[in-house]
């Protein structure tokens, strides 16, 4: 499921800046008679249709319990390419009296 999840961020030009493995801990309170889950934080920058296809993935899976999306507000500081800055003016000549 991470690969899957990992190609869908991928293919639509994401990129995954961290994946946190949390490992397995046990939950506040029984889901699915599940009392024990792994946990995974993953930080990535992606359109919002990307991530959108991500979480209707991962709902419709039966590995995932629990899922939630948090957006940041600051980025995690990939930058996307821009086109060259044009050339700055000239500085104007100074006349001297």
């Amino acid at each position: 499921m991470l690969d899957r999840v990992k190609e869908i961020i991928t293919k639509d030009e994401g990129v995954i800046v961290k994946i946190d493995e949390w490992g397995k801990r046990r939950l506040a309170y029984e889901i699915a008679d599940a009392l024990d889950g792994f946990y995974y934080v993953w930080y990535f920058e992606a359109m919002s249709k990307t991530l959108d296809e991500v979480m209707r993935v991962l709902k419709i899976t039966d590995i995932a319990l629990r899922v939630m999306p948090i957006r940041h507000e600051k980025p995690f500081g990939f930058k996307q390419p821009q086109a060259p800055a044009p050339p700055a003016a000239a500085p104007a000549a100074v006349e001297q009296s």
